[in-house]
């Protein structure tokens, strides 16, 4: 790590109060001294209560350093982008707005977390730092099959989990081997204590708990693959032109698409180290968990089919050869290749609708790059 600390934007949406991450990090900062290199980031969207901007105030006077555009300035930021309709209302996908900010602005990674993660030691932002850190040993684990279990560094009961987003074809016992080599870490996916991230089929079996993570953290090898999510997760800024937050809500035989589109950005990002010879890192540092409150069946019934498109386009994913130098160069090419890989795909899954949601998606992902090259500002990387 370079002797002058990295300066750090921490993303989240929310349509809560804010009160309670924003103590969190409050008191996080306040401990660890860091006020000064990390901004807070918060972006509301129009279910979000007027009491998010008082807690915002509160949070400032106490010396947070705290934006929170509201959904005028939001909108108002994308039309002068040149993409006013690239981020829907009443949708996650706002956190893309929090993407550009920080790309905007001087930080060196952001963190994505989500309002309801909360940091479990003072070490959280040095763990997530490991992005900005440049070639450092860490411990690599390769996977027999390819695919790679980080819930396996947890203790969780009342039986083994697989993450969200993890392919079902692969949810079997693996051979693993782990060795020390030097690494460029520019994705960094905090695990979890408490509510792990599992997908609602899980869930709605298992009620996992997690009450530690004993093992030691890893970084997948070039031929391993495992799911990253944007719950508790650190991405460089080189990274973020190949860290576009998909679009969901697209129907497919009447059933809306929904809640995987960070494990989409999370695959996406990291074929894209991959090809440039970086490496993405799970473990350290933990959140809790404390989940909002969900009704499950329906978790269920907008995750059923993005697990099902998963399983055919990651099949394709690791064998797929990107182009290009940069993060942005490789993107476009993946979103190309994406578009002409699903036309491929057969199966009762693959109607035209399904093939349109992916097409839609390999189009937002080259208008986010085109943004992204529009932004003025400090935009140090080249997207």
């Amino acid at each position: 790590m370079s002797e002058t600390p990295p300066r750090v934007d921490v993303v989240m949406t929310t349509i809560g109060d804010g009160a309670p991450f924003l103590s969190a990090y409050r008191d996080l900062l306040g401990r660890t001294g860091a006020a000064e290199r990390v901004r807070i980031v918060v972006v509301p969207d129009r279910k979000t209560p007027a009491s998010l901007f008082e807690n915002v105030a509160i949070a400032r006077r106490a010396g947070l350093d705290v934006v929170c555009p509201t959904v005028a300035e939001q909108d108002a930021m994308l039309a002068a982008l040149g993409a006013p309709t690239l981020v829907p209302y009443d949708s996650d996908n706002r956190r893309n707005v929090g993407y550009l900010m920080s790309w905007q602005s001087d930080a060196d990674f952001l963190i994505s977390v989500d309002d309801d993660n909360f940091p479990v030691d003072d070490r959280f932002l040095d763990a997530h730092a490991v992005v900005a850190a440049g070639p450092r040993p860490a411990r690599v684990v390769s996977a027999g099959s390819g695919w790679w279990n980080p819930c396996d560094q947890l203790t969780v009961g009342p039986m083994p989990v697989y993450p969200r987003g993890f392919p079902y074809a692969h949810r079997t016992p693996t051979p693993t081997t782990d060795r020390t080599e030097t690494v460029d870490v520019r994705v960094n996916a905090g695990l979890w204590l408490g509510d792990p991230d599992v997908d609602a089929i899980t869930r709605i079996a298992v009620r996992p708990d997690v009450a530690a993570m004993p093992a030691p953290a890893a970084v997948c090898d070039a031929d391993t693959w495992a799911p990253v999510n944007s719950q508790n997760t650190a991405v460089h800024r080189d990274a973020l032109p190949a860290y576009y937050f998909p679009r969901m809500g697209y129907r497919h035989h009447g059933q809306e698409i929904d809640r995987y589109a960070d494990i989409f950005s999370g695959y996406f990002v990291q074929a894209c180290a991959k090809h440039l010879g970086h490496a993405v890192r799970f473990g350290d540092p933990l959140a809790m968990h404390v989940r909002n409150e969900h009704l499950l069946l329906r978790d269920l019934q907008q995750e059923l089919t993005a697990i099902a498109l998963l399983e055919d386009v990651l099949a394709w994913l690791p064998g797929c050869k990107l182009d290009g130098d940069t993060y942005g160069e490789a993107y476009l090419s993946l979103s190309y290749q994406l578009q002409d890989a699903v036309e491929a795909m057969s199966g009762r899954l693959w109607t035209h609708e399904l093939r349109g949601f992916v097409h839609q998606m390999a189009h937002l992902m080259r208008q986010w790059v085109g943004v992204l090259q529009r932004c003025h500002g400090t935009g140090r990387a080249s997207a």
